[in-house]
Protein backbone atom coordinates (compact mmCIF):
# COMPACT_ATOMS: atom_id res chain seq x y z
CA UNK A 1 0.00 0.00 0.00
CA UNK A 2 1.33 3.61 -0.53
CA UNK A 3 0.55 6.15 1.49
CA UNK A 4 -0.43 9.92 -0.15
CA UNK A 5 -0.79 12.33 2.00
CA UNK A 6 -2.42 15.75 1.14
CA UNK A 7 -1.29 18.82 2.93
CA UNK A 8 -4.66 20.92 3.17
CA UNK A 9 -5.12 24.42 5.28
CA UNK A 10 -8.01 26.04 6.23
CA UNK A 11 -9.02 28.90 8.71
CA UNK A 12 -11.89 28.80 11.15
CA UNK A 13 -14.18 30.19 8.33
CA UNK A 14 -13.34 28.72 5.21
CA UNK A 15 -12.33 25.07 3.98
CA UNK A 16 -10.13 26.63 0.48
CA UNK A 17 -10.54 24.97 -2.76
CA UNK A 18 -7.18 24.97 -3.30
CA UNK A 19 -7.28 21.55 -0.43
CA UNK A 20 -10.03 19.88 -1.97
CA UNK A 21 -7.68 20.01 -5.28
CA UNK A 22 -5.09 18.72 -3.95
CA UNK A 23 -7.15 15.55 -2.34
CA UNK A 24 -8.19 15.09 -5.87
CA UNK A 25 -5.20 14.81 -6.91
CA UNK A 26 -4.04 12.18 -4.18
CA UNK A 27 -7.11 10.01 -4.95
CA UNK A 28 -6.27 10.25 -8.91
CA UNK A 29 -2.83 9.48 -8.22
CA UNK A 30 -4.17 6.76 -5.51
CA UNK A 31 -6.04 4.88 -8.38
CA UNK A 32 -3.19 4.85 -10.91
CA UNK A 33 -1.42 3.20 -8.38
CA UNK A 34 -3.96 0.67 -7.64
CA UNK A 35 -3.21 0.76 -3.82
CA UNK A 36 -2.89 4.07 -2.55
CA UNK A 37 -4.35 5.31 0.88
CA UNK A 38 -4.80 8.87 0.69
CA UNK A 39 -4.37 10.70 3.90
CA UNK A 40 -5.48 14.61 4.62
CA UNK A 41 -3.09 16.83 6.85
CA UNK A 42 -5.43 19.47 7.97
CA UNK A 43 -3.59 22.31 9.43
CA UNK A 44 -5.19 25.77 11.16
CA UNK A 45 -6.79 27.00 14.00
CA UNK A 46 -10.38 25.17 14.82
CA UNK A 47 -10.74 23.12 11.65
CA UNK A 48 -11.75 20.25 13.05
CA UNK A 49 -15.39 20.90 12.00
CA UNK A 50 -13.97 20.08 8.72
CA UNK A 51 -12.87 16.54 8.97
CA UNK A 52 -16.11 14.94 7.47
CA UNK A 53 -15.74 16.82 4.62
CA UNK A 54 -12.29 15.95 3.61
CA UNK A 55 -13.57 12.31 3.41
CA UNK A 56 -16.46 12.77 2.16
CA UNK A 57 -14.11 14.57 -0.83
CA UNK A 58 -12.13 11.65 -1.08
CA UNK A 59 -9.76 11.10 1.83
CA UNK A 60 -9.16 7.91 3.49
CA UNK A 61 -7.70 9.30 6.78
CA UNK A 62 -7.73 13.12 8.21
CA UNK A 63 -4.94 13.78 10.76
CA UNK A 64 -6.28 17.02 12.57
CA UNK A 65 -3.89 19.53 13.60
CA UNK A 66 -5.50 22.53 14.91
CA UNK A 67 -3.82 25.61 17.00
CA UNK A 68 -4.27 29.11 17.16
CA UNK A 69 -0.50 29.81 15.67
CA UNK A 70 -1.57 28.17 12.81
CA UNK A 71 -4.27 30.76 11.64
CA UNK A 72 -2.55 33.17 9.70
CA UNK A 73 0.25 30.03 8.30
CA UNK A 74 3.18 31.72 8.93
CA UNK A 75 5.26 29.88 7.39
CA UNK A 76 8.04 28.36 9.77
CA UNK A 77 5.04 27.38 12.05
CA UNK A 78 3.22 25.68 8.95
CA UNK A 79 6.93 24.09 8.41
CA UNK A 80 7.83 22.90 11.64
CA UNK A 81 4.10 21.01 12.33
CA UNK A 82 4.37 19.34 8.81
CA UNK A 83 7.57 18.01 9.44
CA UNK A 84 6.56 16.71 12.55
CA UNK A 85 2.99 15.13 10.48
CA UNK A 86 5.42 13.41 8.17
CA UNK A 87 7.76 11.96 10.75
CA UNK A 88 4.62 10.69 12.99
CA UNK A 89 3.26 9.43 9.38
CA UNK A 90 6.06 8.41 7.00
CA UNK A 91 3.88 8.68 3.92
CA UNK A 92 5.51 7.61 0.78
CA UNK A 93 4.04 10.65 -0.95
CA UNK A 94 2.98 14.29 0.39
CA UNK A 95 1.22 16.26 -2.08
CA UNK A 96 0.91 19.95 -1.62
CA UNK A 97 -0.70 23.22 -3.47
CA UNK A 98 1.01 25.24 -5.71
CA UNK A 99 0.71 28.61 -4.21
CA UNK A 100 2.29 31.02 -1.76
CA UNK A 101 2.81 28.52 0.80
CA UNK A 102 3.03 25.15 -0.26
CA UNK A 103 4.76 25.62 -3.22
CA UNK A 104 6.69 29.18 -2.57
CA UNK A 105 7.69 28.26 0.95
CA UNK A 106 7.10 24.96 2.95
CA UNK A 107 6.97 22.07 -0.02
CA UNK A 108 10.49 23.46 -0.69
CA UNK A 109 11.98 23.81 2.21
CA UNK A 110 10.31 20.42 3.84
CA UNK A 111 11.78 18.61 0.95
CA UNK A 112 15.58 20.22 2.24
CA UNK A 113 14.63 19.03 5.69
CA UNK A 114 13.55 15.48 4.75
CA UNK A 115 16.62 15.22 2.64
CA UNK A 116 14.75 14.32 -0.82
CA UNK A 117 13.73 16.26 -3.86
CA UNK A 118 10.18 17.79 -4.81
CA UNK A 119 8.84 18.37 -8.59
CA UNK A 120 6.95 21.84 -8.30
CA UNK A 121 3.93 23.12 -10.20
CA UNK A 122 2.40 19.70 -11.73
CA UNK A 123 -0.67 19.48 -13.69
CA UNK A 124 -0.43 16.30 -13.77
CA UNK A 125 1.74 12.49 -13.28
CA UNK A 126 1.91 9.18 -14.80
CA UNK A 127 2.89 5.62 -12.71
CA UNK A 128 5.55 3.50 -14.46
CA UNK A 129 6.11 -0.10 -13.40
CA UNK A 130 9.39 -1.11 -13.94
CA UNK A 131 10.99 -4.54 -12.88
CA UNK A 132 10.71 -4.29 -9.34
CA UNK A 133 8.36 -3.81 -7.41
CA UNK A 134 8.28 0.13 -6.81
CA UNK A 135 6.56 2.15 -8.91
CA UNK A 136 7.98 5.41 -10.90
CA UNK A 137 6.27 8.50 -10.62
CA UNK A 138 6.44 10.88 -13.11
CA UNK A 139 5.21 14.21 -12.43
CA UNK A 140 3.92 16.52 -15.76
CA UNK A 141 4.17 20.52 -15.34
CA UNK A 142 4.66 23.42 -17.36
CA UNK A 143 8.52 24.35 -18.82
CA UNK A 144 9.74 27.54 -20.59
CA UNK A 145 7.07 29.91 -19.40
CA UNK A 146 4.27 27.27 -20.13
CA UNK A 147 5.94 26.62 -24.48
CA UNK A 148 6.29 23.38 -23.26
CA UNK A 149 5.31 20.20 -21.17
CA UNK A 150 7.79 17.84 -19.51
CA UNK A 151 7.91 14.92 -16.86
CA UNK A 152 10.57 15.08 -13.84
CA UNK A 153 11.47 12.65 -11.75
CA UNK A 154 12.05 13.27 -7.93
CA UNK A 155 15.41 11.44 -6.66
CA UNK A 156 14.92 9.64 -3.33
CA UNK A 157 12.02 7.47 -1.34
CA UNK A 158 9.61 10.23 -0.28
CA UNK A 159 8.12 11.78 -3.14
CA UNK A 160 6.77 15.71 -2.62
CA UNK A 161 5.26 17.58 -5.74
CA UNK A 162 3.35 20.36 -5.47
CA UNK A 163 -0.09 21.00 -7.61
CA UNK A 164 -1.25 23.36 -10.13
CA UNK A 165 -4.35 25.32 -9.23
CA UNK A 166 -7.31 24.10 -10.50
CA UNK A 167 -5.08 21.21 -12.94
CA UNK A 168 -7.44 19.07 -10.65
CA UNK A 169 -11.49 19.21 -10.12
CA UNK A 170 -12.65 18.79 -6.24
CA UNK A 171 -14.37 15.63 -6.40
CA UNK A 172 -18.10 15.48 -5.64
CA UNK A 173 -19.32 15.42 -1.77
CA UNK A 174 -20.21 11.72 -1.21
CA UNK A 175 -22.00 11.92 2.15
CA UNK A 176 -22.01 8.64 2.74
CA UNK A 177 -18.33 8.25 2.55
CA UNK A 178 -16.97 7.18 5.73
CA UNK A 179 -13.32 7.40 6.46
CA UNK A 180 -11.02 7.55 10.04
CA UNK A 181 -10.45 11.08 12.06
CA UNK A 182 -7.85 11.34 14.27
CA UNK A 183 -6.48 14.67 16.23
CA UNK A 184 -2.57 14.90 16.04
CA UNK A 185 -0.60 15.47 19.44
CA UNK A 186 1.89 18.28 18.02
CA UNK A 187 3.72 20.84 20.24
CA UNK A 188 3.16 23.72 18.12
CA UNK A 189 3.76 26.16 20.73
CA UNK A 190 7.38 24.73 20.63
CA UNK A 191 7.84 25.13 17.46
CA UNK A 192 10.73 28.42 16.52
CA UNK A 193 10.16 30.97 13.92
CA UNK A 194 12.80 33.55 13.12
CA UNK A 195 9.81 36.37 12.18
CA UNK A 196 7.25 37.63 14.50
CA UNK A 197 4.02 38.73 13.13
CA UNK A 198 3.47 42.61 13.76
CA UNK A 199 0.51 43.40 12.26
CA UNK A 200 -2.30 42.15 9.33
CA UNK A 201 -3.96 44.12 7.00
CA UNK A 202 -6.77 42.64 5.03
CA UNK A 203 -7.15 44.13 1.52
CA UNK A 204 -10.84 44.83 0.51
CA UNK A 205 -11.32 44.05 -2.69
CA UNK A 206 -14.20 44.96 -4.63
CA UNK A 207 -16.72 42.80 -6.23
CA UNK A 208 -16.14 38.80 -6.87
CA UNK A 209 -12.50 37.53 -6.38
CA UNK A 210 -10.91 35.78 -9.24
CA UNK A 211 -10.52 32.51 -6.99
CA UNK A 212 -14.29 32.04 -7.44
CA UNK A 213 -14.90 33.87 -10.82
CA UNK A 214 -16.85 31.75 -13.15
CA UNK A 215 -16.44 34.80 -15.51
CA UNK A 216 -12.78 36.86 -15.45
CA UNK A 217 -12.60 40.09 -17.06
CA UNK A 218 -8.93 41.15 -17.96
CA UNK A 219 -7.09 44.01 -19.30
CA UNK A 220 -3.42 44.46 -20.42
CA UNK A 221 -0.92 47.27 -21.10
CA UNK A 222 -3.20 48.17 -24.10
CA UNK A 223 -6.17 49.43 -22.10
CA UNK A 224 -3.67 52.55 -22.20
CA UNK A 225 -4.82 53.92 -18.76
CA UNK A 226 -6.45 53.55 -15.33
CA UNK A 227 -9.57 54.72 -16.98
CA UNK A 228 -9.50 51.85 -19.62
CA UNK A 229 -10.14 49.19 -16.39
CA UNK A 230 -13.07 51.24 -14.95
CA UNK A 231 -14.84 50.44 -18.38
CA UNK A 232 -13.82 46.45 -17.69
CA UNK A 233 -14.92 47.26 -14.19
CA UNK A 234 -18.88 48.43 -16.01
CA UNK A 235 -18.79 45.16 -17.92
CA UNK A 236 -17.65 42.48 -14.87
CA UNK A 237 -20.65 44.06 -12.87
CA UNK A 238 -22.91 43.11 -15.65
CA UNK A 239 -21.83 39.84 -15.98
CA UNK A 240 -20.99 39.23 -12.20
CA UNK A 241 -17.48 38.75 -12.95
CA UNK A 242 -14.04 39.84 -11.66
CA UNK A 243 -12.03 41.95 -13.27
CA UNK A 244 -8.22 40.76 -13.35
CA UNK A 245 -5.12 42.32 -15.63
CA UNK A 246 -1.54 41.32 -16.80
CA UNK A 247 1.89 42.41 -15.54
CA UNK A 248 2.28 45.07 -17.27
CA UNK A 249 -1.05 46.43 -16.01
CA UNK A 250 -0.62 45.46 -12.30
CA UNK A 251 3.13 47.32 -12.70
CA UNK A 252 1.56 50.43 -13.73
CA UNK A 253 -0.84 50.37 -11.01
CA UNK A 254 -4.13 50.14 -13.07
CA UNK A 255 -5.17 46.75 -11.48
CA UNK A 256 -4.26 45.13 -7.72
CA UNK A 257 -1.16 43.07 -7.82
CA UNK A 258 -3.96 40.51 -6.00
CA UNK A 259 -5.45 40.61 -9.18
CA UNK A 260 -2.84 39.64 -11.43
CA UNK A 261 -3.59 36.51 -13.78
CA UNK A 262 -0.20 34.69 -14.85
CA UNK A 263 2.50 32.64 -13.63
CA UNK A 264 3.71 35.20 -11.28
CA UNK A 265 0.34 35.83 -10.20
CA UNK A 266 -3.17 33.54 -9.66
CA UNK A 267 -3.73 30.57 -12.15
CA UNK A 268 -7.34 31.06 -13.01
CA UNK A 269 -9.95 28.47 -14.97
CA UNK A 270 -13.04 30.46 -15.15
CA UNK A 271 -15.79 29.07 -17.85
CA UNK A 272 -15.23 32.69 -19.79
CA UNK A 273 -12.42 34.80 -20.00
CA UNK A 274 -12.37 38.32 -21.47
CA UNK A 275 -8.31 38.91 -22.57
CA UNK A 276 -8.87 42.87 -23.44
CA UNK A 277 -6.04 44.44 -24.81
CA UNK A 278 -3.91 41.44 -24.08
CA UNK A 279 -0.98 40.34 -26.28
CA UNK A 280 -0.99 36.65 -25.29
CA UNK A 281 2.38 36.65 -23.59
CA UNK A 282 3.55 32.92 -22.52
CA UNK A 283 3.57 33.86 -18.90
CA UNK A 284 -0.22 35.38 -18.97
CA UNK A 285 -1.25 32.50 -20.54
CA UNK A 286 0.52 30.32 -17.60
CA UNK A 287 -2.40 31.62 -15.65
CA UNK A 288 -5.43 32.14 -18.10
CA UNK A 289 -4.40 29.13 -20.23
CA UNK A 290 -7.11 26.82 -18.61
CA UNK A 291 -10.16 28.94 -19.16
CA UNK A 292 -13.00 27.27 -20.98
CA UNK A 293 -13.41 29.99 -23.20
CA UNK A 294 -11.50 32.83 -24.16
CA UNK A 295 -12.64 35.51 -26.05
CA UNK A 296 -9.41 37.87 -27.39
CA UNK A 297 -9.79 41.89 -28.34
CA UNK A 298 -6.93 43.39 -29.50
CA UNK A 299 -6.36 45.73 -32.56
CA UNK A 300 -2.68 43.46 -33.52
CA UNK A 301 -4.45 41.14 -35.58
CA UNK A 302 -0.84 38.90 -35.19
CA UNK A 303 -0.91 39.15 -31.88
CA UNK A 304 -0.26 35.73 -30.17
CA UNK A 305 -3.31 35.63 -28.32
CA UNK A 306 -5.90 34.67 -31.35
CA UNK A 307 -3.02 31.24 -31.45
CA UNK A 308 -4.79 30.39 -28.12
CA UNK A 309 -8.39 32.36 -28.20
CA UNK A 310 -12.03 30.46 -28.94
CA UNK A 311 -13.28 33.91 -29.97
CA UNK A 312 -11.42 36.22 -31.53
CA UNK A 313 -12.07 40.73 -32.30
CA UNK A 314 -9.14 42.45 -33.99
CA UNK A 315 -10.13 45.72 -33.05
CA UNK A 316 -9.69 48.73 -30.59
CA UNK A 317 -10.99 48.00 -26.98
CA UNK A 318 -13.27 51.41 -27.04
CA UNK A 319 -14.89 50.02 -29.69
CA UNK A 320 -15.79 46.97 -28.26
CA UNK A 321 -16.26 46.96 -24.89
CA UNK A 322 -18.93 49.94 -24.38
CA UNK A 323 -20.87 48.43 -26.94
CA UNK A 324 -20.88 45.11 -25.11
CA UNK A 325 -21.24 46.35 -22.01
CA UNK A 326 -24.63 47.51 -23.67
CA UNK A 327 -25.72 44.52 -25.47
CA UNK A 328 -25.38 42.57 -22.00
CA UNK A 329 -27.23 45.11 -20.02
CA UNK A 330 -29.93 44.26 -22.71
CA UNK A 331 -29.84 40.89 -22.73
CA UNK A 332 -29.71 40.60 -19.20
CA UNK A 333 -32.64 43.39 -18.10
CA UNK A 334 -30.17 45.79 -15.69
Amino acid sequence: MTNILAFCTASAEELPRASLEVLAAGRQLGRKLGNGYVQAALLGPDVEKYGETLVHHGADEVFIASHPRLQYHEADVMLGTLETVVQQLSPDVVLFPHDELGGGNVGPRLAYRLGTGIVTDCTGFEVLWPVSDRAIIRWLRPVYGGKAMAYMVANGLLQLATMRSHAFEPLPADPVRQGQIQTLEIDVDSISSPVSLVERTQEEIEGISLDQAQIIVSGGRGMEDAEGFSALGDLARILGAAVGGSRPAADLGWVPHSQLVGQTGKIVAPNLYFAVAISGAPQHMAGAGAAKTIVAINKDEDAPIFKVAHVGVVDEWQNIIPALTEACKELLGS
